[in-house]
């Protein structure tokens, strides 16, 4: 059943309220009278009515009096009202129109104008009840769309930044001064060299032990762990527990479960960037101390083959010397010393053809030498270029994204 349209009449004369009454009595409206205006204002906060009919002219306090007094109240402040009133003038109208009314009737009224009067401001507050229900919305969705664009601003600014922090410390730190923009607080643990780091948001060593056991054993294959107004979040290289979600504002709820993902999917990558550049610069390094080693093993290999073939090239000679002297000592026939020279000349071309083949060594050692010290200088000059490269990207991120630059 619909509910009636409630009419209060408020005329202090009883031919006008009779009149009221059999115009507008009917299936959809039900009319209330009141002789005054003390006592019309008492019936419409008793109970507030849809339109309210006003006499202006009335004992005690009249009708623009009355109707100032409604218009200030907070239950009848909205109502229609409609004036009564034998007089027509254009004054008469500019007084009413200015405490508030909403029409104007001129006594004597026929009732089918008095009823389509009636008619129009019901249509009328029910446009306007349905124009302000629309723009409550809209400025509802208005203020969410606003706090949305300011979230994502946040996590784009954070997606970017993250490109300049060249250490674990530094990453966990600006993803906590994100978190605190969203009035979160967390504490975290990062998967990094097979080694657990603990973080939290409100300073080293305010990680409970049961915080921590809850982090540790949550299961990580499952994305959220939801329990109270406690979440956790869980990527590989990160977990992260929030220990203050708003569960009183469920579209703020769900926007920060939204947001989360996007922090830590970054923080999860940068670490892994991380982790590869500190294992490539290490093998960088390792490189360069191997390139030493071998160069100075070579080089004193060639050394050692140079010193080898000289004391080697004195050695027969004074075996020569030697030789010839025992020959004269032995008195032997000249064909037998003859034979013996022979023998050991050309034992001493063989040993000479096989240590000339040591200077060919030696030219091929210098070449390995020359070129290892040019690979070593270029790895060097490499290490020292990304190293200096990776301080200059974090100086030029650090002045692009300072926190004064909007984005939305």
């Amino acid at each position: 059943m619909e509910t009636k349209i409630d009419i209060l009449a408020i005329d202090d004369d009883k031919f006008v309220q009779k009149m009221i009454v059999k115009a507008l009595q009917s299936s959809e409206m039900s009319i209330r009278v009141a002789n005054d205006g003390e006592s019309g204002i008492a019936a419409a906060t008793q109970q507030v009515p849809d339109i309210i009919l006003l006499d202006v002219e009335m004992p005690g306090i009249n009708g623009y009096e009355t109707c100032d007094r409604l218009r200030n109240l907070e239950a009848t402040k909205d109502v229609p009202i409609v004036f009564l009133s034998s007089h027509s003038s254009l004054r008469e109208r500019l007084q009413g129109y200015e405490v508030g009314g909403d029409d104007y009737v001129i006594k004597p009224f026929e009732a089918e104008d008095l009823l389509a009067r009636i008619n129009v401001l019901i249509k009328y507050q029910e446009d306007r009840k349905e124009l302000l229900t629309q723009y409550e919305i809209a400025h509802k969705n208005a203020i969410l769309a606003m706090t949305s664009s300011s979230e994502l601003a946040l996590a784009m600014r954070f997606l970017e930044k993250s490109l300049s922090y060249h250490d674990i410390d530094n990453l966990v730190q600006g993803l906590f001064e994100s978190m605190d923009q969203l009035s979160l607080n967390c504490c975290a643990m990062i998967n990094a060299n097979q080694q657990h780091y603990w973080y939290s948001s409100e300073g080293s060593g305010s990680i409970s032990p049961l915080e921590k056991e809850l982090i540790e054993m949550c299961d990580k294959g499952a994305r959220f762990l939801d329990f109270g107004e406690r979440t956790i979040i869980n990527y590989p290289k990160i977990s992260l527990l929030v220990k203050n979600m708003p569960l009183e504002e469920m579209e703020r709820y769900g926007r920060i479960k939204d947001l989360i993902p996007m922090f830590l999917s970054a923080v999860n990558t940068k670490i892994s960037t991380l982790n590869t550049q500190e294992a490539l610069m290490q093998q960088s390094t390792n490189l360069i101390d191997s390139f030493s080693l071998i160069r100075k093993s070579l080089y004193h290999l060639g050394v050692t083959i140079v010193d080898n073939r000289r004391d080697s090239t004195k050695i027969m000679n004074a075996l020569v010397q030697e030789l010839n002297v025992d020959f004269l000592r032995m008195g032997l026939e000249e064909d037998q010393e003859e034979y013996l020279l022979t023998r050991v000349d050309t034992a001493l071309e063989q040993a000479m053809t096989e240590m000339d083949a040591g200077k060919e060594i030696r030219a091929s050692l210098t070449f390995i030498l020359s070129s290892l010290k040019s690979v070593m200088k270029k790895q060097d000059e490499l290490l020292n270029a990304y190293i200096d490269s990776l301080a200059s990207e974090s100086t030029d991120h650090n002045a692009d994204m300072d926190d004064n630059v909007e984005l939305f």
